[in-house]
C-alpha cells in the first residue's frame, strides 16, 4: 500500500468522494482566509481569465462528490493553481501526500474553530457559577491539547 496505508487502486466512487473531501477542505480554507463564501462566479472568473472554462455543474459535481468524477486534468490544474494557490498534484493525484502548506492550514484552521468555541462558551455561560465555567475552561483547554 501506498500512501500513508491507502491503497493506490480506488473505485471511481472512492476517487469521487477523496476528491470531493479534498474540495471541501480547500473550500474551508479559502473561506476562512476570504472571510467570505467561495462561489461559482468567484472560481469561474479566476479560472476564465487563464482560459479554462467550468460549468456550474461540473463545480457542483466536485464540490459534492457527485455525478460523473471530474478527470480532466488542465481543469483540476487550473483550479489548485488559480484559485487555491497550492500544487496540482494534490487535486490531479488523489493518492499523493496533502501539501505541507495544505496540512498547516488544516491544522490552524481546526485551533480557530476550537477557540471560536472556547469564545462562544465564554461569552454565553457569563450567567453561570465561577466553578462551573473553570471546569467548562478546564475540559475545552485538555481536548485542544488531546488533538495536538
Amino acid at each position: 500500500m501506498a500512501d500513508g496505508g491507502r491503497s493506490v487502486f480506488l473505485t471511481q466512487q472512492q476517487k469521487k468522494e477523496r476528491l470531493a473531501d479534498r474540495m471541501g477542505i480547500l473550500v474551508d480554507i479559502w473561506e476562512a482566509d476570504n472571510n467570505t463564501a467561495l462561489i461559482y462566479p468567484h472560481v469561474e472568473e479566476a479560472l476564465s481569465a487563464h482560459g479554462i472554462h467550468l460549468s456550474r455543474t461540473r463545480w457542483s459535481y466536485l464540490i459534492n462528490g457527485t455525478g460523473s468524477l471530474v478527470t480532466d486534468q488542465e481543469l483540476l490544474k487550473g483550479i489548485a493553481e488559480f484559485v487555491f494557490a497550492i500544487p496540482a498534484s494534490y487535486l490531479c493525484d488523489l493518492n499523493s501526500e496533502t501539501p505541507p502548506e495544505v496540512e498547516a492550514r488544516m491544522e490552524f484552521l481546526v485551533q480557530m474553530r476550537k477557540l471560536k468555541v472556547k469564545n462562544f462558551a465564554a461569552r454565553n455561560l457569563g450567567a453561570t457559577s465561577p466553578e462551573t465555567l473553570r471546569t467548562i475552561t478546564r475540559i475545552i483547554d485538555a481536548s485542544m491539547k488531546g488533538d495536538e
